[in-house]
């Protein structure tokens, strides 16, 4: 009964509509003018952009920053994250209060349609959370029974232990929406001190007086707390990851969505393979019948705006003109067989890269043109293409031909983040919905052609304080098993055959687990990293008695093997890693499109007559549980 009553009060106050005070500006010391409203920098320092913050704009009918200019800063403080959804209702959270977005108030003008949200009730009684320093959540019991108008004067009455803090509680005609009613008072002691500190918690603030030394503060003078920062610190609570995280100008405004955050599960069962083909329908028939529902296919960017489709001195042309049908083709028998699309984009035409560059492989000198591209295929597939890789193993060199592994110097990294804000930029353009992944680096360790995947994620990650955190929603990764079984571990490889034929256990990038590590790296890298999940764009084991150079370890794998190790490795990470939501077999079919002297055709699950290997059929036999995902952040 008593917990029902408490929450009953919360609904009574939560109406009281915001009283009008002074304005909050919009000036370059503490944002940047967009449309519609404001972003405000002066907040925005998780990042060490300084462009960087948290907007405030009227939009989609809801005057927020109308209504915020009116309120005093002293009162209300600067944004601390996105607007975000609390409960059914629109939130703002500031430094020291957070608004809710009441349409059911009617709108009559100035801040009519907004309250303040009960944040410390909500700790109390949602949460079962106490902030450091803070009296805990108090009922009094002679509230049992009571007429509000006496409610509100036991609560009134904790004021009377503390005058300085009733009068400053009281000071304003609108105490009540801003701060709530009183719900305990507590002194604390500080330094021998028994009256070193005196606080008072409300339902929507703490007020707290020092009576000893404490930095930015002056002694005997009550101070309000800032709850909304405070709350902050806290996972999921009341506000959240997705919010927490600042944004540019561009994305503030909608130009540039922020990155989604995707929900955490394994959801995504696929395949990878090539697909453009007259048999697709029997592929995806191949896809569907093993309960797989997605299907990843890389398109070589060269292929759609090929050389024919440039003017004579490389002058590109409208995008209507460059070559679909093979991609048409493809999206269209793969969402007739309602499979979800990942599309990875390689390879730029030879008008964009280096003179003298090598065929096939390789990046645009100009990361626009990119964009460009990225633009155009998000905007002819918006809705039926769900997800993109931007680019593929860039710290190999045949991939990213400007790359020079043994140059301490190299700045590749640098170039590929350029070439990443492009392609997001440009995909999100062309369809805000659509997830776009940091491509896949190649597992390959330090060698005279790779740099090390680790290593490169770890440069990119530092790289202008971590900028390319705005520019992807899931990091690709390429686990490779080689010749060890999902569970070995350089410290730990019991299963592994990684003896046989030369050694394939003296570094990390052998095993399979190495998506752990990838994950590891990258949450540490900072705060606006810790919300990025994984996707395995590509694994598998490699089985072959006769296999290419360099891949000697496929006759150390049994076509059991290769069976029993994909089907182990699903359950591994169902059962381990959460923040891995898509994993993608590689490969479904490339024993039909190349010869066995080819590593892709040790790889395939089927033969080149379709026919099963025992890969594909413990796969399809294998369980397929979804996770139950929590809706995804938004995209702005």
């Amino acid at each position: 009964m008593r917990k029902w009553f408490v929450v009953a009060i919360v609904t009574l106050l939560v109406a009281g509509a915001v009283t009008s005070v002074q304005a909050i500006g919009c000036d370059s010391n503490q944002g940047t003018p967009i449309e519609g409203g404001c972003l405000y920098t002066i907040t925005g320092g998780d990042t060490p952009d300084p462009n960087d913050g948290f907007p405030i704009v009227n939009t989609d009918g809801i005057n927020w920053y109308s209504c915020v200019r009116t309120l005093g800063l002293q009162d209300v403080g600067y944004p601390i994250a996105q607007q975000f959804e609390f409960n059914g209702f629109q939130i703002l959270a500031l430094q020291k209060v957070m608004l809710q977005y009441r349409p059911d108030y009617g709108d009559r003008g100035g801040c009519s349609q907004f309250a303040y949200l009960n944040s410390m009730d909500l700790l109390a009684n949602r949460f079962a959370v106490n902030l450091p320093g803070v009296p805990a959540h108090r009922v009094l019991p002679e509230d049992e029974g009571a007429s509000f108008a006496q409610i509100v004067d036991n609560h009134l009455a904790l004021l009377d232990a503390n005058p300085v803090l009733r009068a400053k509680f009281l000071e304003k005609p609108n105490w009540q929406n801003l701060y709530g009613l009183p719900i305990a008072y507590e002194e604390q002691e500080i330094n021998g001190n028994p009256q070193g500190a005196q606080v008072l918690r409300a339902q929507r603030a703490v007020w707290r007086i020092f009576n000893v030394d404490a930095p930015g503060t002056r002694r005997g003078v009550p101070h309000l707390l800032n709850v909304p920062d405070q709350i902050k610190k806290l996972n999921n609570v009341i506000i959240p990851q997705w919010a927490k995280r600042p944004v540019s100008a561009a994305q503030a405004t909608g130009a540039i969505p922020a990155p989604m955050v995707l929900p955490h599960g394994l959801q995504g069962y696929g395949m990878q393979g090539e697909f453009r083909r007259p048999d697709d329908q029997q592929l995806a028939n191949l896809i569907t019948g093993a309960g797989f529902g997605w299907v990843k296919q890389q398109v070589p960017w060269e292929e759609v705006e090929t050389p024919a489709t440039f003017g004579p001195n490389c002058e590109p042309s409208d995008p209507s003109n460059w070559y679909w049908a093979d991609v048409d083709r493809f999206v269209n028998t793969m969402r007739a067989n309602g499979l979800q699309i990942l599309l990875s984009v390689v390879k730029a035409p030879p008008c964009y890269k280096e003179p003298g560059s090598p065929p096939g492989h390789g990046p645009p000198v100009d990361p626009a043109t990119f964009g460009r591209f990225m633009e155009a295929i998000a905007s002819r597939y918006k809705g039926r293409v769900q997800a993109y890789e931007l680019w593929n193993e860039a710290n190999l060199q045949r991939e990213w031909t400007t790359l020079r592994p043994r140059d301490p110097n190299n700045n590749a990294h640098l170039e590929f983040l350029e070439l990443v804000k492009h392609g997001y930029t440009g995909g999100k353009r062309g369809d805000p919905n659509a997830y776009m992944g940091l491509g896949a680096p190649t597992p390959a360790g330090n060698t005279l052609h790779a740099i090390d995947d680790r290593s490169y994620l770890r440069r990119l990650w530092a790289a202008n304080g971590g900028e390319i955190a705005n520019y992807f929603e899931f990091l690709g990764v390429h686990p490779n098993g080689g010749p060890n079984a999902p569970d070995d571990t350089i410290n730990n490889p019991s299963a592994s055959r990684a003896k046989c034929n030369g050694g394939w256990s003296t570094h990390d990038s052998f095993f399979f687990n190495r998506y752990e590590q990838l994950y590891a790296d990258m949450i540490a890298a900072g705060p606006a990293f810790r919300d990025k999940t994984l996707w395995l764009t590509e694994f598998g084991w490699a089985t072959t008695p006769n296999p290419a150079s360099g891949y000697e370890y496929a006759r150390c794998n049994t076509e059991q093997d290769q069976a029993n190790y994909f089907v182990r490795a699903f359950a591994k990470v169902r059962a381990e890693a959460p923040y891995v939501t898509h994993m993608i077999v590689w490969n479904l079919n490339f024993q039909q499109v190349v010869g066995a002297h080819d590593e892709k055709w040790a790889f395939g699950i089927v033969r080149s007559d379709l026919s099963p290997r025992p890969a594909y059929t413990a796969l399809k036999n294998m369980p397929k549980p979804r996770a139950a995902p929590t809706a995804p952040g938004p995209a702005g």
